[in-house]
């Protein structure tokens, strides 16, 4: 929602014959190049987009230090005719339209950028927070507005006190009914008040309208721009608009996306279409799948949230046979790849765990953890009565059929073994953290994000240790930039985690030993809610969807 796309075209391109710079002379290239300022000097951090002409695959790589960039041969770019640019809110855009790129003819494309302010709608809601005024805990809890919609929309007309509040718990839903002491969500009884004084007192009845914001800047270490994006167009994918509220119909919604050797497969998280997109082409397909009786949104609103995000489909899961799994409130469905064939079974959750055998684990009912058999077409569903909690967000199963729970609301992380059935939850070590959405590695150990927190979580069942990593090198808990990290996915064999800031266009890459971080910038704006580690790849690989208009998903690679 937040793009990075803005501005005219100005600069100065030029191409000249067979090139490759000491820099990249042990890495063979089909487009390389320099990026400087106006004034000559190199520029680093800059993503150089490729554009395939009537592909909807885009290909990026940054430039490093000397202002130097290359496209390996390994990349997507491969011999054909391309648009070639640079397209940043800081910087005039500059672009080359039909630049041809023949196998064994290296072409260089040089860059000179001319600066430019940036425009208060291409801010991202992080910038947005580090202008404002206003103590930790106000902007933690404003930061979360970026969850449904940007930060410009709220911020768009002024309001009294008790206009606010009747609109921080409209967004709210429900949970503005209760209280959950053990998070920092803004959605509790608790917090309206004080989200709406703070509201009141930056966008109140006589305030200007000018909201100031302050640009984050771009990393532009070796580490950071050591980097290959490939993008792939969806269709539904529409154009970026700084006032839209999520899960407007007209558009694809991707939330979760998991890849084997041919297809990359996502779900819609606004219509119940399972789409497969070709790795080898781009080519996007959607395919409609039946619900089950009662299954998938609430017509009647849900949990009363604007846009009725509930209920919608989220996660996906390979079975051992191969068949895609989707979960989604009150349902689980299977896909056959080789037949095309669904199979639906009425029970089920947004989010699920499959253990050992192939049985799908989810949580149902407030109180029950359900297992259902995925060898059978028909329901056949065990349940395990567990404490009730004041709200579960994810749930994983591990290698020993043990279901970790994530529970955001409590700051808790919960574990149930079905062999003998016994239940526990630990507090995890930063009070009301949000432990959200992660993954079991292959120790069994959980690694999840503290949404609120700004950190990962590291829980061992086997020691009973749980250990936080900062997502940003040196950050305290609940201070700037007041990153807002989503979900995270484990890179077994480089032992690397891969995770975001929901407020920023930054990805991070967080050593599993030592908890360094490596912060990267993305091409452009991406709204992320889910990471896939693509394993057993020769080189570090991770997959994403960009959730918000201009929708698509993403591989990223380490050089």
């Amino acid at each position: 929602m937040k793009n990075l796309y803005a501005g005219t075209a100005l600069a100065i391109l030029a191409f000249a014959s067979a090139f490759t710079t000491d820099a990249f002379a042990q890495e063979a290239t089909l487009l390389s190049g320099k990026i400087v300022s106006s004034t000559g000097s190199p520029l680093a951090g800059i993503p150089i987009k490729a554009q395939r002409t009537g592909s909807n695959i885009l290909v990026s790589v940054y430039s490093n230090a000397r202002g130097e960039y290359s496209f390996p041969m390994w990349s997507d770019l491969t011999p054909g005719t391309y648009n070639v640019a640079i397209e940043l809110p800081d910087f005039e855009h500059v672009k080359k339209d039909a630049v041809a790129i023949a196998a064994g003819k290296p072409i260089k494309a040089d860059f000179t950028l001319k600066s430019k302010p940036v425009a208060y709608s291409d801010a991202t809601a992080s910038e947005i927070i580090a202008g404002l005024p206003g103590t930790d805990h106000q902007k933690v809890l404003f930061a979360q507005c970026s969850n449904c919609h940007s930060l410009q929309w709220v911020l768009r007309n002024p309001r009294t006190k008790e206009e606010w509040v009747s609109l921080v718990a409209r967004m709210a839903g429900r949970a503005a009914r209760n209280d959950t002491p053990g998070t920092y969500a803004f959605s509790q009884k608790a917090m309206i008040e004080p989200l709406a004084d703070y509201l009141a007192s930056i966008r109140g009845p006589n305030s200007t309208g000018k909201i100031p914001f302050k640009q984050r800047p771009r990393p532009t270490d070796e580490a950071s721009t050591n980097l290959v994006v490939t993008e792939y167009a969806l269709l539904r994918g529409g154009q970026r608009e700084v006032y839209m509220l999520r899960g407007d119909a007209r558009f694809v919604w991707p939330h979760d996306v998991i890849v084997d050797k041919d297809y990359a497969y996502y779900t819609d998280h606004f219509s119940y279409v399972l789409g497969r997109m070709d790795r080898k082409t781009g080519e996007v397909k959607e395919t409609e799948f039946p619900l089950a009786p009662g299954a998938g949104r609430d017509e009647m609103g849900g949990d009363g949230r604007p846009g009725n995000p509930g209920g919608g489909a989220h996660e996906l899961a390979f079975d051992h046979q191969g068949n895609v799994l989707v979960g989604m409130d009150k349902a689980t469905v299977k896909y056959n790849s080789t037949t095309g064939k669904f199979t639906t079974w009425a029970s089920g959750d947004s989010m699920f765990g499959v253990d050992p055998k192939g049985n799908v684990w989810h949580f149902e009912g407030g109180e029950n953890l359900t297992m259902i058999d995925t060898s059978s077409d028909t329901l056949k569903r065990t349940m395990f009565p567990i404490p009730k909690n004041s709200g579960i967000y994810d749930l994983d199963t591990d290698s020993k059929g043990r279901t970790h729970f994530y529970i955001w609301r409590e700051g808790k992380i919960g574990i149930f073994d079905p062999k003998t059935l016994q239940y526990a939850n630990y507090d995890v070590p930063t009070p009301k953290a949000g432990p959200r959405r992660g993954q079991i590695d292959a120790q069994d150990r959980l690694w999840t994000t503290e949404f609120f927190a700004g950190q990962v979580l590291m829980f061992d069942p086997d020691k009973k240790q749980l250990k936080e990593y900062p997502l940003i090198n040196g950050a305290k808990p609940y201070t700037a930039p007041y990153a807002l990290p989503y979900s995270l996915s484990v890179d077994n064999k480089n032992q690397h985690l891969w995770t975001n800031d929901f407020s920023s266009s930054r990805i991070y890459r967080i050593d599993m030993n030592t908890g360094k971080s490596t912060e990267y910038m993305t091409p452009s704006n991406y709204e992320v809610r889910y990471f896939k580690v693509e394993e057993n790849v020769p080189r570090p690989t991770v997959w994403i969807p960009a959730y918000r208009p201009p929708a698509k998903l993403v591989k990223m690679q380490m050089r």
